[in-house]
């Protein structure tokens, strides 16, 4: 479909300047000049004969956060094809303006919507609507999922609670509340989800309760009770101390306890020592990067030489990656040697080889850089990817050529991964390279999905890896 030319001329403008008065009702913080000219080419994609272009688009364009597009986002929100659909309706808690959320809402508004794929997307959408633009929306829907089966709904209340977690200073104390009282609400993901979400909020909570929570909950709801008291200051943490200890040397769950030493790092324990030494040993590699963490956290210099001897002697490199990635001090000389070995063993785990170039990337910059090239160019795996490509630019005074990461006769679209951890790292011509293909005119469809859906997953929502699969297909 050709795309009206007063649209195009919309969309560059926006590129240009955007009106203050539109804007006061964005939710995105103001974009940079690389992302509005992006965003400005995407709007032009809205109107896309591909599916999946309308819908990258969509969300390209409600991150950056001009309502002007409202309309043919709202559009796109009913279209035919899921790909387009369910991606725009993760748009409109994006753009977050009062009709965006109107229409949230009345997509969640019956039962059989709240058990549905197009439902999963629109809980996450308005779950990410910050408070004071949802004002009591979000409320109203989290009492509507009371009526109907659990199980049914199970799957969007997931969603909507986890997106919730990702906006600071929530309002919905009653709606919170009255779910987790609710008893036919027995399903342990949900109630721990509702624990996470209530306990920065509600003052009335007693210490009796969370004791019994940590006593006899399941282990999502004792997971976030402990959580909360990791991430709070440490001096409110006084009187937890010895429940703390308890779980961190004898609890039963692997991340409860790795949970429960980083708050007892967090407040200087000197107890903890001997736990966080046993830690080390541990099968569980969450349990061992806490250990280090805490040993540092606590010990200080005391500890430095006993764990880097630690670092050194360790022979499954498999173990050894957490313990690298827990390692957050300066490596010795003689570190530094095993560092390099590690990564440039290609026959040791990519984790490890990763977690030795980061730790080598923080007191010796000129041996990591050309490490971390290589791994960039030998792996494949995105999410280390995307720390290699971070952990380049930080060491290197100019970024690298883009030919010599990909090779350079290859074509961006050939290498997504890299391409995408490339623009999480702010490297140039990965920017460059979106704008020049979103304004050719004859590139191709498939290279513009491409580019589109690059940009979208390093700038605006990354993969959700552990959501519902409606909603991990939408943002793959």
């Amino acid at each position: 479909m050709t795309v009206p030319a007063q649209i195009v001329c919309i969309a560059r403008a926006c590129a240009i300047s955007l009106s203050s008065a539109l804007c006061a009702f964005a939710q995105a913080p103001e974009a940079s000049g690389i992302e509005r000219l992006v965003a400005a080419d995407a709007a032009r994609a809205l109107w896309s004969d591909v599916p999946e272009c309308r819908g990258e688009a969509a969300l390209i364009v409600a991150a950056d956060g001009d309502p002007r597009f409202e309309r043919r986002l709202l559009e796109l929100a009913a279209d035919e094809a899921d790909v387009a659909r369910r991606r725009a309706l993760i748009a409109l808690g994006l753009l977050a303006t009062p009709s965006a959320i109107e229409k949230l809402e009345r997509a969640l508004a019956t039962v059989e919507a709240r058990g549905s794929d197009d439902g999963v997307c629109a809980a996450f959408a308005l779950g990410i609507v910050p408070p004071d633009r949802a004002q009591t929306t979000v409320a109203r829907t989290l009492a509507r999922f009371r009526q109907g089966s659990w199980r049914r709904q199970h799957a969007v209340l997931v969603t909507l609670l986890g997106a919730m977690r990702r906006v600071p200073d929530r309002t919905e104390l009653g709606a919170l509340r009255q779910l987790l009282r609710e008893d036919s609400n027995r399903d342990a993901t949900v109630r721990g989800l509702l624990w996470s979400l209530l306990l920065p909020i509600d003052g009335s909570i007693e210490a009796d309760e969370l004791r019994r929570v940590l006593r006899r909950g399941d282990a999502a709801e004792r997971r976030a009770v402990v959580q909360w008291l990791a991430d709070r200051a440490p001096a409110r943490n006084a009187a937890w101390i010895e429940d703390l200890s308890r779980l961190a040397a004898r609890d039963r769950d692997p991340d409860l306890r790795s949970l429960a030493l980083r708050a007892l790092a967090r407040c200087e324990v000197r107890s903890s020592l001997e736990t966080a030494a046993k830690a080390l040993r541990s099968a569980h590699g969450v349990e061992r990067r806490s250990a280090v963490e805490a040993m540092l956290a606590v010990g200080g210099a005391s500890m430095r030489g006993v764990l880097e001897q630690n670092l050194i002697k360790e022979r499954d490199l498999r173990r050894a990656a957490e313990l690298f990635e827990g390692f957050r001090a300066p490596p010795s000389a003689a570190l530094r040697e095993r560092l390099v070995a590690v990564a440039a063993a290609a026959d040791a785990p990519a984790r490890a080889r990763v977690g030795a170039a980061e730790l080598l990337a923080r007191s010796a910059a000129g041996r990591s850089a050309p490490i971390l090239r290589g791994l960039f160019v030998d792996l494949d795996d995105p999410a280390l990817l995307i720390r290699i490509a971070r952990s380049l630019s930080r060491v290197e005074d100019a970024p690298t050529p883009a030919a010599k990461l990909l090779g350079a006769t290859a074509a961006w679209t050939h290498h997504p991964a890299r391409w995408r951890a490339l623009l999480a790292a702010g490297h140039p011509e990965a920017q460059r390279q979106v704008l020049t293909i979103l304004q050719d005119g004859d590139a191709s469809a498939s290279d513009r999905r491409c580019a589109l859906r690059a940009w979208r997953a390093a700038m605006v929502l990354g993969p959700a890896d552990s959501a519902p699969k409606a909603l991990r297909d939408a943002l793959r």
